[in-house]
């Protein structure tokens, strides 16, 4: 299994932290333009949050997407490595997890030109309603399938 277990899923975040404009123009901002970048910066804190609310809850948050990954067998072999081995597709995970949840990775991540696709109003009402949850469970059985439903694009 590789890297792209944990860190696909972190870049599946592109609905959660994604702003429409892409690059600066030397011409004065319009208020669309001021607005898209008030977007941004929101979009930025809320997929920081998330991430960074992920890692707190890494004992709950990582078996849960790896069961996730293993039931749509994303990335494709995932299934029978987990039938084979759950616990050490776990560990794997959570180590992988300790680089990629660093705050310098979140905010990688999070800003990266990746994510430069629209996010919807409706995922970031989910995203907002997961990171409520102080309970690591109820995050969890928020936000995997947040990442989840991103794992066909």
């Amino acid at each position: 299994m590789s890297r792209y277990l944990v860190l696909g899923s972190l870049l599946a975040l592109s609905a959660l932290a994604a702003c429409e404009g892409a690059e600066a123009k030397p011409a004065p901002a319009t208020t669309s333009q001021k607005m898209q970048a008030s977007n941004a910066s929101a979009d930025h804190d809320l997929c920081v949050a998330f991430v960074t609310h992920a890692r707190t809850c890494t004992d709950q948050y990582i078996p849960a997407l790896v069961d996730a990954r293993a039931a749509a067998d994303k990335p494709e072999g995932i299934k029978a490595e987990v039938a084979k081995d759950r616990d050490g597709v776990i560990a794997q995970a959570k180590q992988e997890w300790s680089t990629d949840s660093s705050d310098a990775n979140i905010e990688q991540m999070c800003s990266s030109p990746k994510l430069a696709q629209v996010a919807t109003d409706e995922k970031r009402q989910k995203a907002t309603s997961c990171n409520a949850n102080a309970d690591c469970t109820a995050y969890t059985a928020c936000a995997v399938p947040i990442f989840a439903e991103n794992w066909a694009h």
